[in-house]
């Protein structure tokens, strides 16, 4: 693929075109020596591009280490990447009426989808150099000098979109662990029992949202929590399914026309944070290794995250059929109460990890000197209670655009960018000028001089023979991620929420 060639001479230094500027090397070059340095990115987590001074790199390392994902263990890389799939998708798969020859295959597609985007982010974050969205989104579309007003209005743009986002699914997934324990809360108070309930579940999660950032104790232990419960909720729904006494109810009143049907699996497996977390991993490779231990594979661990979640949620589909089978007996209240409350809890305890990721709000200066309170994170936690007790109405067309963004962030925003940065912008690196004159050599060529090395240049052009099929097969993959899945899908999911299908 474009986003990571690879040859004998260089490492992560070749464009899918071949095509390169010629006022930056000489043009009578037969083949340009890039020296590798990709062990040396592993070390240092070298973050540069060819636009950048050499201290760029350092301020890239204290960008991560000063981020909200610092750099992590493995083990935490995968709790990360494993807990968003084990949420509020996975908990509505038994209650969709989808019949198990059209539920099963979804569900895989989608599980597949989710791989081959988290694998798109992870080759663009290499081919750019940059450890998070933000920086992709500026090299892609605002890359060079002169531009620095469109540099500031994505910057503005994508920072306010990914803010909408956590806090939109962390008041969603507040409001539905509210909702699925409201059955079990007394409505004789003056006080109405959302309000009553959403108070309580907000001061539990409160000293956890507290933290600065997902390499904190109390946050990773919240989202073995999280995982955790639902395990449980999972065990208690697989036991009721087998004695046919009951369907899990997860699915609310709170939620729109979208989650009825096939965009739950799209949700399921939408992901979020891949780069950061990436470079998070990458930021944990210790200086002077040579390669990274298979632990510390970021592919690994993301195919992994995604095979743990499938055989988690994968069973859920078979429940459809099962539920047709008349019932052999009531299930207990008490039964009833613990599918309920694992539930809840799988939700609630995500949410601090989700907004603990949330971009801090444009305060004004004089606003966060006269005080030591992080005003922002406050802010963004009453702003996510707020949501979640807004009207049933006005929650209902929320989570409808939650799920759209969550689907055009996951499967669209990877696809476009890659298609405009490998086919729309100049190619970042050298490999064989086009122009090359081969003929005006010196009488005695240096040995070290690759330029003038024909059986260098023969084996650099049939690797790039051999790569062509395969970029071809990925930008094709590329291209149906967003023509028929991206812009299909939206355009189904506009209609759907107009209630024109």
């Amino acid at each position: 693929m474009a986003a990571t060639p690879r040859s004998s001479t260089s490492s992560d230094s070749f464009d899918s075109r071949g095509i390169s500027p010629t006022d930056v090397f000489d043009p009578s070059a037969a083949l340009i020596l890039v020296p590798d340095t990709e062990d040396a990115t592993a070390a240092a987590f070298d973050f540069s591009s060819d636009e950048e001074d050499p201290g760029q790199a350092d301020l890239q390392v204290e960008r991560v280490r000063n981020s909200s994902i610092p750099p992590l263990s493995s083990t935490s890389i995968y709790l990360y990447l494993l807990a968003p799939f084990l949420k509020l998708g996975a908990l509505l798969i038994p209650s969709l009426d989808i019949p198990l020859r059209a539920a099963a295959p979804a569900l895989l597609l989608f599980a597949a989808l989710s791989v081959f985007t988290r694998h798109l982010w992870y080759m663009l974050a290499r081919y750019v150099r940059r450890t998070d969205m933000e920086e992709i989104v500026l090299e892609t579309f605002a890359r060079g000098r002169g531009r620095e007003g469109r540099r500031m209005a994505l910057r503005h743009a994508v920072r306010l979109s990914v803010q909408i986002m956590r806090v939109s699914l962390a008041a969603l997934y507040l409001r539905l662990s509210v909702d699925m324990l409201l059955a079990y809360f007394p409505n004789v108070l003056a006080v109405p029992s959302r309000l009553v309930t959403t108070i309580v579940l907000v001061a539990l999660i409160a000293p956890v949202y507290s933290a600065r950032t997902l390499a904190s104790k109390s946050v990773v232990y919240a989202s073995w929590i999280s995982v955790g419960a639902y395990a449980a909720w999972f065990a208690c729904t697989i036991y009721m399914y087998t004695r046919h006494i009951v369907e899990p109810i997860a699915y609310s009143s709170s939620l729109g026309k979208l989650w009825d049907g096939t965009p739950t699996f799209a949700f399921t497996f939408a992901t979020s944070s891949t780069v950061p977390l990436y470079a998070s991993l990458k930021g944990t490779t210790e200086p002077m290794t040579p390669k990274p231990r298979r632990s510390k594979s970021f592919k690994l661990l993301s195919l992994l995250s995604v095979i743990l979640a499938v055989a988690f949620t994968l069973p859920l589909v078979f429940f459809e059929a099962s539920a047709k089978v008349p019932r052999q007996e009531l299930p207990s209240a008490e039964l009833k109460a613990t599918v309920a409350v694992f539930g809840s809890i799988a939700l609630l305890f995500s949410v601090p990890s989700i907004l603990i990721t949330a971009p801090a709000l444009p305060l004004p200066l004089p606003v966060r000197r006269a005080t030591s309170l992080p005003v922002s994170k406050v802010l963004v936690y009453l702003a996510t209670i707020g949501l979640a007790l807004l009207p049933a109405h006005v929650t209902r067309i929320g989570s409808d655009l939650v799920l759209l963004l969550a689907f055009l962030s996951t499967y669209v925003a990877p696809a476009l960018i890659h298609i405009t940065i490998h086919n729309f912008r100049r190619p970042l690196s050298i490999v064989i000028p086009p122009t090359a004159n081969t003929t005006s050599r010196p009488a005695e060529p240096s040995a070290s001089d690759s330029r003038h090395d024909e059986l260098l240049q023969r084996k650099e052009r049939t690797m790039q023979r051999r790569r062509l099929g395969r970029r071809l097969i990925w930008d094709v993959a590329v291209w149906v991620l967003l023509v028929p899945v991206g812009g299909g899908g939206l355009v189904w999911a506009v209609q759907r929420m107009l209630g024109n299908w």
